[in-house]
């Protein structure tokens, strides 16, 4: 008796695991899931295939796969290559136009998936010594294919999340009893002993399998669905060991006893961490595009770039050093040690560490899951002492030398993904890209004020040999004062130059420099919005300026009481006006001749701004004008 007995429970959980398939499969009725034979073979239809295709269970099981697939596509054998690519990459995606029973056509979205025939000691599926078939899982989007019109607009949450990935699992939730019988995917994804979910186990028990954090959102859904009847559709996050979190999906539907109540709820459940991991990881990238387009210290662009990197990955540390003369030094000025970790800021020699310098050193990535079983470290205790049981160091070249190293470590064994490899290696070509920039825009600076002070030297070291020669020749003091006046107008507008990083200038800066020695109070006035000038034609505008105030201080308004100046401006789109106003002073007579500075007010000054400058010699006081552009 006891053995039956023992026989009897043994084919007990094989028993309810082959209806709890069948119960999932007829419960959801939004998603066709169609499991196939290796040959192609319809197996098993589920009612939502029955609902989208029209063919009953009964007549497709039997039938080959291309039964619903176009006639264009059987004679392209997309139905083969279509197997062929989900047993080559794990999945195929499956976007394109399928047969109905009656002829029609709709759009279909989901994916195909090889049926493994082995798992492993947590119950997760792995290859084993074949594929027992495939199960394909699609969705009816005609509607939203025809509304976005480019074939593209598969927006639908749980369709984009099977498309991506790589474990789908079935449950059935007793609402009633407080049970839930689960496959093995489903029970290996929250932790549940897979035997104990094929005889079915309280709710409670998969609840504990969700992130703390998270279970109380889960159950609120799970409520939700019970007290309303309302389907189920939640992500959330897996509880877990690893610091690292594991993401799910669940969506289901609730089904109705003969009195109308919600009693069932049943559905798949899918691991989406590559889903979410991706966003996260473009996300991050997006954050370090934005905050270090404004920043101009190296220092401050590598830390950004290593606590980016850091906590995207869940990684123990991020950091940047560069290399010095000798290849194996290398010098970390910054770094990101996440919580209970310590920075390893400091000089560091390869050598101590293994002997994978030399492939950095040839321009290569270096990769190493597991510094107790990697051959290029043969002893891992100065790794694993600074908690890089895993690590990527990704090289930066110069003229054909290792000039430095962005690096990751991780504490633990760790597989790097090609996700995460390729995250890296834009989140290296980005903070290189901006250390580059931001030293380039350095020695640009050093040079420019190198050059702006070399320039005042010059004039200065000008306007003594000027000043000395001319007076040897017997000048008279009235020219070489002017002379050394419109020198040390240029000096000005040099000061400003410098004042302002030897770049562009503020127009009111470049107006007070040039008129300081005249600013009599309440008489001279400057209006005008904020503009910027570039260089050149800071030099012209002061030039200009200079000989106006000096010429306004001898002969014009400003050498008798009473007179005043006002100087105005104004930026129109590309044009730019200004204009400079003499009121009560001398009566203006039009000069005999055109001296030196009247050239420089109407044939130097309008060029810089790309438009012509004239001189009014009205009686009642001298008005200058600028009328050009400002690009």
């Amino acid at each position: 008796m006891g053995d039956e007995e023992g026989r009897d429970r043994s084919r007990i959980p094989a028993a309810r695991a082959a209806a709890l398939n069948a119960l999932v499969l007829r419960s959801i009725v939004d998603h066709a899931i169609v499991t196939l034979d290796a040959d192609g073979t319809v197996v098993s239809w589920n009612h939502g295939a029955e609902k989208i295709l029209g063919w009953s269970e009964e007549e497709m099981v039997g039938q080959p796969v291309g039964t619903f697939f176009t006639p264009e596509d059987v004679k392209r054998d997309r139905p083969a290559r279509e197997m062929r690519r989900a047993l080559e990459d794990g999945r195929a995606d499956d976007e394109r136009w399928h047969r109905r029973k009656d002829g029609s056509r709709f759009w279909a979205s989901g994916l195909m998936m090889p049926l493994l025939t082995a798992t492993n000691a947590e119950g997760e599926a792995v290859q084993g010594d074949g594929v027992g078939g495939f199960v394909k899982i699609f969705r009816d989007r005609t509607t939203a294919h025809r509304f976005d019109g480019d074939g593209m607009a598969i927006t639908d949450q749980a369709v984009r999340a099977m498309a991506r990935t790589d474990t789908v699992g079935v449950f059935d939730n007793d609402l009633l009893g407080d049970v839930v019988l689960a496959d093995d995917t489903c029970a290996a994804l929250h932790r549940v002993p897979i035997e104990v979910a094929r005889l079915g186990a309280p709710a409670e028990r998969f609840f504990d399998g969700v992130h703390p954090e998270d279970a109380d959102m889960v159950r609120n859904a799970v409520e939700r669905a019970r007290r309303e009847g309302a389907s189920l559709d939640v992500t959330y996050r897996i509880a877990s060991d690893s610091p690292r979190p594991r993401w799910a999906h669940a969506q289901g539907g609730v089904r109705r006893d003969t009195d109308g109540r919600p009693a069932r709820l049943s559905g798949i459940v899918m691991d989406v961490t590559a889903l979410r991991e991706e966003s996260r990881m473009r996300d991050a990238r997006l954050e370090f595009a934005e905050r270090v387009r404004d920043m101009s210290d190296l220092e401050e662009i590598a830390g950004l770039a290593s606590r980016v990197i850091a906590e995207t990955l869940y990684a123990t540390r991020a950091g940047h050093g560069e290399l010095e003369r000798d290849g194996d030094v290398i010098d970390i000025r910054t770094d990101h040690a996440c919580k209970g970790h310590r920075s390893v800021v400091g000089r560091l020699r390869f050598s101590d560490f293994g002997s994978f310098a030399s492939v950095l050193r040839d321009g290569e990535m270096v990769a190493i899951t597991d510094a107790r079983a990697d051959d290029r470290v043969p002893d891992p205790g100065p790794l694993e002492s600074i908690g890089a049981r895993a690590l990527v160091n990704l090289p930066l070249m110069e003229r054909g030398r290792l000039k430095a190293v962005l690096f990751v470590n991780d504490d633990r064994p760790r597989d790097w993904t090609s996700e995460e490899i390729a995250f890296l290696r834009a989140m290296s070509d980005r903070t290189y890209a901006a250390i580059d920039r931001a030293r380039s825009e350095i020695e640009r600076a050093t040079l420019s004020d190198e050059m702006a002070h070399r320039m005042k030297n010059m004039l200065t070291i000008t306007q003594v040999i000027v000043t000395q020669t001319l007076r040897r020749a017997g000048v008279a003091d009235a020219v070489r004062d002017r002379i050394g006046a419109r020198l040390g107008a240029l000096g000005a507008a040099q000061d400003v130059l410098v004042r302002r990083d030897h770049d562009d200038a503020d127009i009111h800066d470049v107006a007070q420099a040039a008129l300081a020695p005249h600013m009599i109070a309440g008489r001279l006035t400057v209006d005008g919005p904020p503009l910027t000038l570039e260089p050149q034609r800071v030099l012209g505008l002061t030039l200009g300026l200079h000989e106006l105030a000096t010429n306004a201080a001898k002969h014009g308004a400003l050498s008798q009481d009473g007179g005043r100046v006002d100087l105005r401006w104004s930026h129109d789109g590309g044009a730019f006006r200004l204009q400079w106003t003499e009121r009560g002073g001398p009566t203006v007579e039009p000069p005999a001749s055109s001296g030196f500075g009247t050239q420089i007010l109407t044939r130097v000054v309008g060029g810089y701004f790309d438009g012509d400058s004239t001189v009014d010699y009205d009686p009642a006081g001298i008005t200058f004008r600028i009328e050009g552009t400002l690009a």
